[in-house]
């Protein structure tokens, strides 16, 4: 049997393979399981000879390989290619799993993995997915306030989420909100985030301090470079919107993900000040390359950010 796993949820296919993995384990041995993790860590010779290869003093033999269909490594898509050779002749009893994480379905060879597999999608669309899987896993330990408020801290990663509620709980019997803001640090992604959220709703007070929060960590010109690709998202999603464009054509046209849910918010800021906001920071950088502005620490860079956000009140 051939299975692909795949999508979104990092966190839901380690789950489900370790329960596969433990469940087979039990029965046929752990030296009748393998986990390619890289495959250019494998010749093709034994490519050729686990894949095709009956399992040891067992009928059975479960075999994962991580695949990369996003990559242009032309090395690893020959080894994508290679193994799609052997499946035909992997034994019927033998178990072969592919998994991909954020895949590219418009590649041929995704699509032709999709052909010979049986395919299992683990997927977390929005806020209430994540919810929902730390409730079941915690039950009625952690306040629906501080699921929310990591969910965003950890940038809708369910593995590190899940690594950073297992620490605190060492210590802890529950957890409420404020064990969140306290204890976690916020991945630079998810501060960026809740700072164009502030912008967009014209919390000016609020954008300001975590543009204090960020730079205790990050250098100025790191976060002002991600602000600007983030602010770059924000304006195409309104310019699709302008453009009455579907959700479902916006997400797939700008490959949102979990962070589909943008297009469908409403912001307290116009398209017209939103495109001059970022008209006004793309401005800075075209100063700083032509030596019209020439500054001696990072404070200089953050007064300069400071002054444009300003223009929006």
């Amino acid at each position: 049997m051939i299975y692909h796993f795949t999508w979104n949820s990092d966190y839901l296919i380690k789950n489900q393979l370790s329960v596969w993995k433990n469940h087979f384990i039990e029965k046929h041995w752990e030296f009748n399981f393998l986990h390619i993790k890289s495959l250019l860590d494998c010749d093709n010779n034994f490519l050729n000879s686990t894949l095709t290869s009956w399992g040891f003093l067992a009928a059975k033999k479960l075999i994962v390989i991580d695949l990369d269909f996003a990559t242009k490594d032309s090395k690893i898509q020959d080894k994508h290619e290679f193994i799609l050779t052997l499946t035909e002749n992997v034994p019927e009893e033998n178990i072969l799993v592919f998994i991909s994480l954020n895949p590219d379905k418009r590649s041929k060879i995704y699509k032709w993995i999709n052909k010979i597999s049986e395919i299992k999608e683990f997927n977390t669309n929005d806020d209430n997915d994540i919810k929902i899987i730390i409730q079941k896993k915690y039950w009625n330990s952690i306040e629906t306030d501080a699921i929310y408020e990591i969910i965003k801290y950890k940038s809708w990663n369910l593995s590190k989420i899940i690594s950073e509620l297992d620490k605190i709980f060492i210590t802890r019997t529950s957890i409420i909100k404020n064990d969140i803001t306290e204890i976690v640090i916020p991945e630079l992604e998810e501060s960026i985030f809740q700072l164009i959220d502030n912008l967009l709703n014209l919390n000016i007070p609020a954008a300001l301090k975590t543009i204090d929060i960020i730079l205790n960590n990050t250098n100025s010109y790191a976060f002002y470079n991600n602000l600007l690709a983030n602010l770059r998202t924000s304006i195409y999603i309104f310019t699709l919107k302008s453009l009455k464009l579907s959700t479902q054509e916006i997400n797939s046209t700008l490959s949102l993900w979990n962070r589909g849910f943008l297009i469908t918010k409403n912001y307290k800021i116009s398209h017209k000040k939103l495109s001059n906001f970022y008209l006004d920071l793309i401005s800075l950088d075209k100063k700083m390359k032509s030596w019209k502005l020439i500054w001696s620490e990072d404070s200089d860079l953050k007064l300069e950010i400071e002054k444009c956000i300003l223009k929006l009140i």
